[in-house]
């Protein structure tokens, strides 16, 4: 029995009963009280820490499945502080929420050195910095320095635990996030106005990293990591140029441009097949570097050519546009085999592109015999690029035909995960092949899982179930065949089925969450009869959670006590707050972790002509309707209004100002699940508890 199997048995079991435990918490579940439900939340969490030191301490049981285990109750942490948010409608998905999960994730990974602990902690840091900038909850303008400097602390930050990090995964995650950041301040626009000069910045970093990790460090995925943030930026700077600039001169000068990117890439590319074939690895370096200028130039050269056409033609016409992807770009790309590979490629990816485009709007017939032709040329090429590159063409033009003649996208679809599936059987030992088959195939799939968003049948419930049993199987195989890619291909579409099943209307996430505990179940017993019946030994080492359990307590503990005391505040304050109508216009998401929810727009969330930034008390009065409207600005940023006397009917309410908005962090009323939409419709109140300090606490929603 290969141990790797049993770990991916392990690993699948325990995720899938995570992902029920989540569901089951967003679903808003009725028949609880909020002290109920609490109660429940906290006594996953323990059970979870609880097995894995039972699993490490009295059972001597494997290390790695105790060590699981642990992380399974940190994310129950997390799960629980989430619908503390839920039970007393504050803060969905706010920064505060992933913060405050990230801060016992990161001593769990100092303690531990987990690898697990360093990843979660990478990403709550990540979601931390996203909800912070973009808030689900309201909506909040910032000044363009403001945001600038966000964007670029939050850069900072990651690229400076990139270089005092050792851990290969999580620097990966740490330096694509670095860089995710910096990008985005030229793709959120910010170089529209008063940072056109940022552009030239970042061509300057992406230099110095790209000399950095290729002449000093000679680190080869790094290298890749930039080049693709390095064409991302050339892309969208293109299309902005031309979107100001819609002219024959500069659609002309994309094509050179393209031809410069690839030819200027051969060049390159003769330094680094020497540096590239040091080691194994380079083979895979080469073909992946060449695949995103392949991408970068082709994307550039097909706006180009298809903004060139429509300046050119007065009558637009697909056949000759198709007619010139074939012959100009497909029949040299194939043919012409003395040619550079990277010249061969580009040119079959924008002839195929242009070609894709063209076929929506010609002969069904014409596209069938190209297909069929491109079938042919498949199987008789040899070389790599040209026959990955004909693959996609295949699942597309096999797409668009099926499409066209059944007039049903989901025959399409399965047409896709067919072809593909042939395509791998077909494909023998050829590794690259088998995987794009398996990577469109199993997408294909997972399409067809979602069709219907708010509505089943009878197809899609055979294509969960096909989802579900082809990961659940193709995970166990490459397991056992030690095949990493395929293996990470199965993980992937298994964790985004999950992903996408908890937004999906159809099915409530109550019977979801049901679902997935029974089939986690399952795996599991699977699991622990098939490593039984192999007679595989436990393994001996002393898991951390047996060495370092002092430590693990004491955070266990405090995350208890955090836990508790945030429970009693805010039970004291619905107990002891005085109640306050507010009129409110509210709009109706999805939280993250914390289920549906309608988010609050109060009147008093802007004050006519003021604005400002930082921490705000304001003075509500009621009027004659009972409602509680903005009177006066008692304290801002610490400065109190001396002048001012309290009276009565008056009520202090503490806000954050962010422009022209003000924050009072109760803009969420959580709703059982699918009861969104009826609350938006009727809602015009809400009724808020308010602290002698001024905290609030939303209570209740009304249209009365």
């Amino acid at each position: 029995m290969n141990l790797r199997l049993v770990k991916a048995g392990y690993f699948m079991g325990i995720g899938l009963m995570m992902a029920s435990v989540i569901y089951f918490f967003a679903a808003n579940w009725q028949g609880f009280d909020r002290l109920e439900k609490i109660v429940v939340s906290i006594g996953v969490m323990c059970l979870l820490y609880g097995i894995s030191i039972l699993l490490a301490y009295v059972m001597n049981r494997h290390d790695f499945l105790s060590q699981w285990l642990f992380v399974a109750g940190a994310i129950g942490f997390g799960v629980s502080v989430a619908l503390i948010g839920q039970i007393y409608n504050s803060h969905a998905d706010s920064f505060w929420l992933f913060f405050i999960w990230f801060i016992p994730s990161a001593v769990f990974a100092l303690i531990t050195r987990y690898e697990p602990f360093r990843v979660l902690s990478a990403v709550l840091l990540q979601l931390t910095f996203w909800f912070y900038y973009f808030p689900s909850s309201y909506q909040t303008e910032r000044d363009q320095w403001v945001s600038f400097l966000f964007l670029l602390v939050f850069a900072a930050v990651n690229g400076a635990v990139f270089f005092l990090h050792r851990s290969s995964f999580v620097s990966y995650l740490l330096y694509v996030a670095m860089q995710g950041w910096l990008f985005l301040i030229v793709g959120s626009g910010l170089t529209e106005g008063s940072f056109t000069w940022w552009p030239y910045v970042y061509s300057l970093l992406l230099l110095v990293f790209l000399y950095y990790f290729f002449a000093i460090v000679k680190h080869r995925s790094y290298v890749l990591i930039t080049s693709l943030f390095a064409g991302g930026f050339l892309i969208v700077q293109y299309f902005r140029f031309v979107a100001r600039h819609f002219q024959e001169g500069v659609l002309l000068a994309g094509l050179l441009l393209a031809a410069g990117i690839v030819y200027g890439s051969l060049f390159l590319l003769k330094r680094l097949r020497n540096w590239a074939m040091e080691e194994n690895a380079g083979t895979t370096f080469l073909a992946v570097f060449q695949a995103i200028v392949t991408a970068v130039a082709s994307i550039i050269a097909i706006s180009s050519i298809m903004g060139l056409f429509s300046l050119w033609t007065h009558h637009f016409s697909s056949n000759l546009l198709f007619a010139l992807s074939v012959g100009a770009f497909v029949l040299p790309g194939m043919l012409m085999q003395s040619w550079n590979d990277v010249v061969r490629c580009t040119l079959l990816a924008i002839g195929y592109g242009v070609g894709v485009i063209a076929s929506m709007d010609i002969s069904i017939w014409i596209v069938t015999t190209y297909f069929l032709v491109l079938l042919v040329g498949y199987f008789k090429s040899e070389k790599t690029g040209i026959k990955l590159l004909t693959h996609v063409a295949l699942s597309a033009f096999g797409m668009l035909i099926v499409e066209e003649w059944s007039d049903k996208l989901r025959l399409a679809l399965l047409f896709v995960v067919l072809l593909n599936a042939f395509l791998y059987m077909a494909s023998h030992q050829r590794k690259h092949t088998q995987r794009l088959s398996l990577f469109i195939g199993m997408g294909s799939l997972l399409l067809l899982t979602s069709m219907d968003f708010f509505a089943l049948d009878l197809w899609v419930v055979l294509a969960n179930l096909l989802l579900i049993f082809i990961t659940a199987g193709w995970i166990a195989f490459q397991s056992k065949q030690q095949e990493p890619i395929g293996l990470g291909i199965a993980w992937f579409y298994l964790w985004l089925f999950l992903v996408l099943k908890y937004y999906e209307f159809a099915w409530s996430l109550l019977d979801k969450a049901i679902s997935l505990l029974i089939f986690g179940i399952l795996v599991l017993a699977g699991t622990i009869f098939l490593e039984k019946k192999k007679h595989l030994l436990p393994n001996e080492q002393v898991s951390w959670v047996r060495s370092k359990w002092i430590p693990l307590l004491m955070i266990i503990a405090l995350q208890i006590v955090f836990i508790g005391y945030t429970v009693f505040d805010k039970e004291r304050l619905l107990r002891n707050g005085e109640v306050v109508k507010l009129e409110l216009m509210p709009m109706d998401p999805r939280s993250l972790l914390q289920g549906d929810y309608v988010r609050l727009r109060y009147e008093i969330s802007q004050i006519q002509g003021m604005s400002g930034n930082g921490k705000v008390q304001l003075i509500l009065q009621k009027d004659e309707a009972g409602v509680y409207r903005f009177a006066r600005v008692y304290v801002m940023n610490g400065k109190k209004d001396l002048s001012y006397i309290r009276k009565k009917g008056e009520v202090i309410i503490n806000g954050k100002w962010q422009g022209d908005t003000i924050i009072y962090g109760i803009e969420s009323f959580f709703v059982p699940e699918k009861t969104g939409i009826e609350l938006q419709q009727r809602a015009r109140y809400a009724y808020v508890r308010v602290s002698q300090a001024g905290d609030a606490l939303l209570e209740s929603v009304s249209d009365r």
